[in-house]
């Protein structure tokens, strides 16, 4: 005769505290999911790969990561997709989602084939913004066509001047080449326009600037469909907290103290919907130079 099976009366909670004794000093939480990451596999792989990434994303509490499409190859075609894939299928121990990119090679020339990138949770340049307006139109309008989302990495190029943190005090005192947080808001302004005109699924990735927020915001209350991130160290660290060491160098750059206010301020009132890590790491030895010659992306 089959045992019959009794139903356990035990919450969650309950279950966590016969395996972990006391819980009065911890939180539990679901899984969390980070929208913005980079395991750098396929062709950086002496960075990181997927089943490091995935590791670390495991002992950090998440259980849904999505990455982003500055590899080797580009994810901009089905085969290059699957590439990924197919080590997302063997070595990732949660899920992972990739996203394509939105143009051929991250180029900015040539728009991908979406209809055939289906496969993809959203189509992103991540690293790059798109600097032709007529090619992000484009993209919205093809993405919108097949309910996909635009996430944009928004940088004018035009506006960077070899700059490599943010454009203030810091820079000024110790002779370095300044970032402008026009360089960041601008093109979000031009793209909120676009998402508004072709009601394009749009997310601005890692915001840093109180302008940034604040073109958000104002987008969100006309309708627009629109959602953004910005990262940690935005929220806890400002221009003033950096130092000579190229662990302190991120794209965008650390900003002033008015842009942390700004964003925390966004966080607190729902204009920022998200906080993702914009993980991405690199070697040693590129993090060993200064801010003027460490590695970016």
């Amino acid at each position: 005769m089959d045992k019959k099976i009794k139903p356990i009366n035990k919450t969650f909670v309950d279950v966590a505290a016969d395996l972990l004794g006391n819980l009065s000093n911890l939180t539990i939480l679901p899984g969390f999911c980070d929208v913005h990451v980079h395991f750098r596999e396929p062709g950086f792989s002496y960075k990181e790969t997927i089943l490091s990434g995935s590791k670390a994303a495991a002992r950090g509490g998440y259980t849904a990561v999505c990455t982003m499409p500055n590899l080797n190859p580009v994810p901009d075609c089905l085969q290059n997709l699957k590439i990924q894939q197919d080590i997302i299928e063997r070595d990732a121990c949660i899920s992972v989602f990739p996203y394509a990119s939105i143009t051929v090679g991250q180029l900015g020339k040539e728009l991908v084939d979406m209809d055939k990138l289906n496969g993809a949770i959203a189509f992103s340049d991540d690293g790059k913004g798109v600097q032709d307006q007529g090619m992000m139109r484009a993209a919205m309008e093809k993405a919108k066509s097949l309910n996909k989302i635009i996430a944009a990495h928004c940088e004018d190029n035009s506006l960077l001047f070899g700059g490599y943190i943010h454009d203030g005090e810091y820079a000024k005192a110790h002779g370095h080449k300044g970032i402008c947080s026009a360089s960041e808001y601008k093109q979000i302004e031009r793209d909120l326009k676009l998402a508004e005109q072709t009601g394009c699924k749009y997310h601005v990735c890692h915001i840093s600037t109180k302008e940034s927020v604040q073109l958000i915001r104002d987008a969100k209350k006309s309708g627009v469909d629109v959602t953004c991130e910005t990262a940690p160290h935005y929220l806890v660290l400002t221009d003033s907290d950096l130092k000579e060491e190229g662990r302190f160098k991120m794209n965008p750059p650390l900003r002033a103290r008015q842009d942390l206010e700004a964003l925390v301020q966004g966080v607190v009132d729902g204009t920022i919907d998200m906080i993702a890590t914009d993980h991405a790491p690199h070697s040693q030895e590129e993090r060993q130079e200064g801010l003027a010659e460490a590695h970016l992306v």
